[in-house]
């Protein structure tokens, strides 16, 4: 088998099971690896640290797999591997809660570059290293055959696809394609899913965190911010708030959660729609007096890139200040971040200020993070990326 061997003192974390190699650490390769090929890696002082997939082409130029030198990573490995994760789902999947999950979810289910979504019957794979580019279509079998689906598709696209130096995949690796929507079910609601489409159309890592917003939603005003599919708003109606107002920039994803709200046969005359920027959004309605009983932050990443970080935490510190601006004394607020730079004390820090500045009190009810179908592998603090708070706003 080919190697990778390291410089000194370059091989502490890969030792502590953190999968990810940088060029920069990799002192010789010894042979001719290919790109997607499972290489062996060795310490400076020649011991074995893992096997990993290789891409000459990339940054990260090995994930890592396996830590067992006996151990050899073929079929039947990613089988099991993929047994595994299937089986850590099963209780959400078998006791009705939803039948729509991220199955496997790339290096906290051991499998660094993959990431598998649920919707039904069908599931959504997405590839993001070289090395399970070279197998996908046996992992897509497996999936068919453990899950008994009836299709997977492959939705191979975005940023991580780039930085790996591969193109853009699109369609159906095994069993039959998936129908333009999927209708699937999370705690008693319903929601339509794209699996072809642009995106994968649906955030399961939410489903916890719309459950325990939606309990102080009974009765009241509610402002549902970068709103995308309107979960949270139908959430909310179903729990007996008085009216929701649903924000996002994307028209598409405006008439989407209209679709939503609709499917859940929620009163159209108790809903308003706008298509807007949030923060702008969050300004206009302080203009025009506006207040509200229940506030749900849901915006996009604000930080992509460490450089980003400064930028970023003042965008969630002025887009929460804006928020509490409009809450009634006792109002709640539902704040999240999915940027994986910003730590939860950063972001509950951001939250400490923009109550400050708003001269509210604000106290803490809930720390929010991202749904158990979404594991933080603690050797990967990378895993961890949502956090959220619920608050009370006095």
């Amino acid at each position: 088998m080919n190697r990778i061997i390291l410089h000194p003192d370059k091989d502490k974390l890969p030792r502590n099971h953190h999968p990810w190699v940088f060029s920069g650490a990799v002192k010789d390769i010894e042979g001719s690896p290919q790109t997607g090929e499972v290489i062996a890696l060795h310490g400076a002082d020649g011991r074995f640290v893992a096997y990993g997939h290789f891409n000459k082409d990339s940054k990260i130029q090995v994930r890592l797999l396996e830590w067992d030198e006996s151990v050899s990573v073929n079929d039947d490995w990613y089988r099991e591997k993929i047994k595994r994760a299937v089986a850590l789902r099963a209780p959400i999947l078998t006791e009705g809660v939803t039948d729509a999950c991220r199955l496997i979810y790339s290096e906290a289910d051991f499998l660094p570059g993959l990431i598998v979504d649920r919707f039904g019957e069908f599931a959504v794979l997405q590839s993001l290293s070289a090395g399970f580019d070279t197998v996908k279509e046996r992992i897509a079998k497996m999936l068919m055959e453990e899950c008994g689906l009836k299709g997977v598709y492959e939705k191979s696209d975005g940023d991580g696809r780039k930085m790996e130096g591969l193109p853009v995949r699109y369609g159906a690796l095994a069993g039959k394609e998936p129908p333009e929507k999927v209708v699937i079910h999370e705690n008693g609601h319903l929601f339509h899913v794209s699996p072809a489409g642009q995106k994968t159309g649906f955030y399961t890592d939410q489903r916890q965190n719309r459950l325990i917003t939606s309990s102080y939603a009974a009765g009241k005003k509610v402002l549902d911010v970068c709103c995308y599919t309107g979960a949270f708003s139908v959430y909310a109606m179903a729990q007996g708030a008085a009216s929701v107002t649903l924000c996002d920039t994307s028209e598409d994803a405006i008439e989407g959660a209209k679709r939503h709200l609709r499917l859940n046969n929620v009163p159209e005359s108790k809903c308003r729609f706008i298509c807007a920027d949030g923060l702008q959004l969050l300004r206009d309605l302080q203009r025009d007096k506006n207040r509200y009983d229940l506030i749900v932050l849901d915006p996009p990443k604000f930080v992509a890139h460490p450089k980003d970080l400064e930028k970023g935490i003042r965008g969630y510190k002025d887009i929460n200040l804006n928020a509490m601006k409009l809450l009634n004394p006792g109002g709640i607020l539902a704040s999240f971040s999915c940027s994986g730079a910003v730590t939860m004390e950063l972001f509950r820090q951001q939250i400490a200020y923009a109550a400050k500045d708003a001269g509210r009190e604000v106290r803490v009810l809930h720390h929010l993070h991202q749904a158990d179908d979404h594991p933080v592998r603690v050797s990967v603090p990378e895993t961890e990326y949502l956090k959220g708070l619920l608050c009370v706003v006095g």
